[in-house]
């Protein structure tokens, strides 16, 4: 379980206190990638519809929330394209029971070419950021769920940030957050 200090958890993905595979779709460890420890790569078989979140394959990561109200969680992500064409690039993320919010990583028709500020920014900074806004009603005890949508999302990082207007992105993120048992 991980810990809020000075207003942020910072977590290594690998780090997830339970992971759920769904068939044959689940999270792998992919050791050295990224700027830090590790990343977690969503897999499924390549012909394998988009997933929905809620039944799909997820990670847990279990956090005390010392500060309630509005929090932002910003990923790190791998500088990814669509792997698979015509289908955008998705993955959902929710607190406890919360609905997942759908964040869509790369759109449906997206072109990478020349001139795409969007891919030219992602390839500069070896990463792509996605930020979600949640409320947490009570301090305490709370789970951040990562859900697969679709394959080939590669997370790096996971900030959750308890004041949510701040920007918590950096190259490299805070460290990680203290966690026990």
């Amino acid at each position: 379980m991980f810990g809020e200090t000075q207003g942020f958890v910072s977590i290594e993905p690998e780090h997830y206190s339970r992971r759920v595979d769904a068939g044959e779709s689940r999270w792998i460890r992919i050791d050295g990638y990224g700027r830090t420890l590790s990343g977690m790569r969503a897999t499924a078989p390549v012909d394998a519809p988009s997933a929905a979140p809620g039944t799909s394959a997820r990670m847990d990561y279990q956090m005390v929330l010392v500060t309630p109200g509005n929090v932002s969680a910003t990923l790190t992500l791998g500088p990814t394209l669509n792997v698979i064409p015509g289908r955008a690039l998705r993955i959902a993320v929710s607190f406890d029971d919360q609905a997942p919010q759908v964040v869509t990583v790369v759109p449906e028709k997206y072109d990478g070419q020349n001139g795409n500020r969007d891919w030219e920014d992602s390839v500069r900074n070896n990463a792509r950021f996605v930020t979600t806004t949640h409320v947490i009603e009570a301090a305490g005890s709370h789970t951040f769920k990562v859900w697969m949508v679709d394959p080939g999302v590669v997370i790096e990082k996971i900030v959750v940030d308890t004041e949510a207007s701040r920007k918590a992105v950096t190259y490299l993120g805070p460290p990680e957050s203290p966690r026990g048992r």
